[in-house]
């Protein structure tokens, strides 16, 4: 899984224990672990501005309508780091249920790479393995 592909996985695995449907983009992978984060287009009080809002109540980076393939205003969170084995990933590919969506330019990518440095909830492991892949 390469950095900014965005996914959309039937089942995904939340922190909570529960699944269920949702985007999620790929910051960068390492030793066969892919660290991603979700996605939302509810705005649950985040800015509006396009880029980095880690000021927001949820750290954040925002991407406004029609700024790369997502048709619809999206808040890439900030505040929840996941780790995703490649070989679950790649099993779940090959039954239908993730699903490629696009992948973001390189430029926004990095951008969203350095956003996630800021973080507070950002692990050493996930981040030095972001920094592996920096775009």
């Amino acid at each position: 899984m390469n950095p900014g592909s965005i996914f959309f996985d039937e089942e995904f695995a939340f922190h909570d224990g529960e699944t269920g449907e949702k985007l999620f983009v790929v910051l960068g992978t390492i030793n066969s672990i892919s660290i991603v984060v979700k996605t939302t287009s509810k705005q649950h009080g985040r800015g509006i501005e396009f880029g980095c809002q880690p000021k927001d109540r949820f750290h954040n980076f925002f991407l406004p309508p029609g700024c790369c393939y997502l048709k619809t205003q999206t808040w890439v969170c900030l505040n929840e780091f996941y780790e995703i084995n490649a070989s679950i990933a790649l099993q779940k590919r090959f039954s239908g249920k993730i699903k490629p969506v696009c992948t973001l330019e390189d430029s926004l990518i990095r951008a969203i790479q350095d956003c996630a440095a800021l973080s507070a909830d950002i692990s050493s492991f996930q981040a030095s393995a972001i920094k592996a892949c920096l775009v």
